[in-house]
């Protein structure tokens, strides 16, 4: 379905914000709005920024948690340098302990993120499956690299792959909210699920 000039506006202007700001893209925003409302990031934490391409949320977190926090992109797309931050070039599925070799004071994280997506087809039931292969990858890395009362932040799109997520992280999680921030677009099937006090 074609979108509406409106939300063309919409979008361009959170764009717009975005690259005044000095992000490297719209989806800062967004974290942004989840931080300030709904998530927790204090300084000193250790987060891990999965599917981190182009580096906008790494940027966002970077700025939570200081100097002495600890911000880990991985993504199989290289990225220019952010600095203080790490990056990780390879698929998430890939991840091993020996990745974190040098974060080994740092780990287990504090927080896990994922903005991660699939190339959209338009065929629904192919794109929730997609969505729920990458969901289980960082659902492998939220068990065996998040401390005990850590948190994640994960995008789904509605239908399927929401309802599996949140089940899993219900299963997880002490607490579990869906959100969808209002920098995302109207039209836009994607949104947010937070989980909040991981149970070992």
């Amino acid at each position: 379905m074609p979108r509406s000039k409106s939300n063309y506006r919409d979008g361009d202007a959170f764009t717009r914000m975005s690259k005044k700001a000095g992000y490297r893209s719209r989806a800062s925003l967004k974290l942004k709005e989840i931080l300030q409302k709904d998530l927790s990031v204090k300084k000193g934490m250790s987060v891990i920024d999965l599917g981190s391409f182009p580096g906008g949320w790494t940027q966002v977190v970077k700025e939570k948690v200081g100097e002495k926090g600890t911000v880990i992109g991985v993504d199989i797309q290289n990225i220019k340098e952010i600095e203080g931050t790490f990056f990780i070039n390879k698929s998430i599925s890939q991840l091993e302990d020996k990745d974190f070799k040098e974060f080994k004071e740092k780990i287990p994280f504090d927080l896990v993120l994922s903005d991660m997506a699939p190339n959209i087809s338009g065929i629904r039931e192919k794109d929730d499956a997609q969505i729920i292969y990458l969901v289980d990858n960082v659902l492998s890395v939220i068990d065996n690299f998040l401390t005990e009362d850590g948190s994640t932040l994960i995008k789904v799109f509605q239908g399927e792959s929401l309802d599996y997520t949140t089940k899993a992280l219900r299963d997880r999680f002490k607490t579990c909210k869906v959100c969808k921030p209002k920098a995302s677009r109207s039209n836009s099937r994607e949104t947010y699920i937070i989980g909040k006090g991981l149970r070992k």
